[in-house]
């Protein structure tokens, strides 16, 4: 059971019981975004008893700090800082909060907005300043909380050497044009970016015990902000070497970025033993968890079509219809007379790397799904669990079979942003009585 995030991201009271499928939608959507709330990540994760605080792993007394200051970035900075300000309160010395929210005023440090997109935006190095700035003024008896959500590296990737901040972004945008994966631009930027990326904000607090606690999309923690507290090993940078080349685009960097990727470049110095490993407190998997569990006890099977859907919106659309045909085929198979239906999972991306907004994918996606659509009363779902709000729109769609010669309808779904973003969630309903 899945406890109310801090905010309330859905307009009106919870569908107490789930009838029709929007309404399924509905329960399942909420509860996978109660599940990975970003809030709820970092307050487990930073607990004060007392004299003692729990940071991540570790149990540490709070005597050890001079002054204590977070960092928090991304898609879910404020839900983030929100969890650090309620757990640490006022031993809380200074903070920073960028992500593309405003700050609430009961939140009393320093804010900047940083509106999704990608690396190089204008505005955007400035932010990276102010966070080097504050880790650089942390000493040994010091702690930064950094705390690390998808679309962290909007702000924390700099240009690699020979590229200015607009060539850089417009550069990044051909990796995707050149079919990259999102994946593949998180590793290039990892990578080839300078900054805060690589380990940069890790060495910049060098000194200091710095502790990161990441909201994660399914890549892994390291690759969240382009891992700022986990430095490049060489291995890294030649495989991004590897995927500049097969796409076409490494002949046409700067020599100065070339040989930064080449395989015995002078990597930056590795992270002092202070600055601990990532770890993640929010992710895919705990969105599908709570979802399944919130549907099993209304009465309906829960199951996972994947645990992960790749591709770009066509693709996924064909891959996870695919993959729900036959797991509702054998669910309704199984004779189990009991359940009102089966609903079918899936984490997905589209393809869109970080710091991007999914929400542009739907409508391809809800073309190709709904032209896929087999079974009677069948509907299906694609959610932003980012509900990123500029501009401001659906946090998700719901589409049912379309009828032939007949436009495809979806049907919006509202959400509030800044709570989480582990990508998108991929949501299909089979009601009992469609048969087998």
């Amino acid at each position: 059971m899945t406890q109310p995030t801090l905010f309330n991201p859905f307009p009106g009271p919870p569908p107490i019981e789930a009838k029709g499928r929007d309404a399924i939608h509905a329960v399942a959507f909420r509860a996978a975004v109660e599940g990975a709330d970003a809030y709820h990540g970092v307050r487990s994760a930073l607990r004060r008893d007392g004299a003692i605080v729990r940071l991540g792993n570790r149990f540490v007394t709070l005597a050890k700090y001079r002054e204590i200051a977070f960092v928090s970035l991304g898609h879910a900075a404020v839900s983030a800082a929100y969890g650090a300000h309620d757990a640490l309160g006022l031993a809380i010395t200074q903070g920073f909060v960028a992500g593309p929210n405003p700050l609430p005023p009961e939140i009393p440090f320093r804010a900047t907005r940083v509106l999704p997109g990608r690396p190089g935006q204008a505005g955007t190095a400035e932010v990276l300043s102010d966070v080097l700035e504050l880790a650089q003024g942390l000493g040994e008896k010091d702690l930064l909380v950094l705390l690390v959500t998808p679309g962290s590296v909007v702000s924390l990737a700099a240009p690699p050497p020979g590229l200015d901040a607009a060539s850089w972004n417009r550069w990044l945008g051909s990796l995707s044009d050149a079919g990259a994966t999102a994946r593949e631009v998180a590793d290039v930027v990892r990578a080839l970016g300078t900054g805060g990326v690589g380990g940069g904000v890790g060495r910049a607090g060098g000194r200091a015990d710095v502790v990161t606690l990441v909201v994660e999309r399914g890549d892994g923690g390291v690759l969240v902000g382009g891992g700022p507290a986990s430095a490049i090993i060489p291995a890294e940078r030649v495989a991004a070497r590897a995927i500049l080349q097969r796409l076409g685009l490494f002949a046409g960097l700067p020599l100065a970025a070339r040989d930064s990727l080449a395989p015995d470049s002078t990597l930056p110095s590795g992270m002092s033993p202070s600055v601990h490993r990532p770890v993640a407190v929010a992710g895919p998997s705990d969105a599908l968890r709570s979802a399944g569990d919130a549907i099993s006890g209304r009465g309906y099977t829960s199951r996972l079509a994947a645990m992960s859907i790749p591709g770009r919106p066509a693709a996924a659309a064909a891959t996870f219809l695919d993959r729900v045909d036959e797991v509702v085929a054998r669910g309704l198979g199984d004779g189990n007379a009991n359940t009102k239906g089966i609903v079918v999972f899936a984490p997905a991306t589209f393809e869109v790397p970080e710091g991007g907004d999914e929400r542009r994918e739907f409508p391809a996606f809800v073309q190709a799904a709904a032209a896929r659509i087999r079974r009677r009363g069948m509907s299906v779902g694609a959610y932003q669990t980012s509900a990123l709000g500029e501009p401001p729109g659906a946090a998700g769609v719901v589409v049912d079979a379309a009828i032939p010669g007949t436009p495809v309808v979806p049907r919006p779904v509202p959400m509030r942003s800044g709570i989480t973003d582990v990508g998108c969630l991929l949501v299909a309903f089979a009601p009992r009585e469609t048969g087998g």
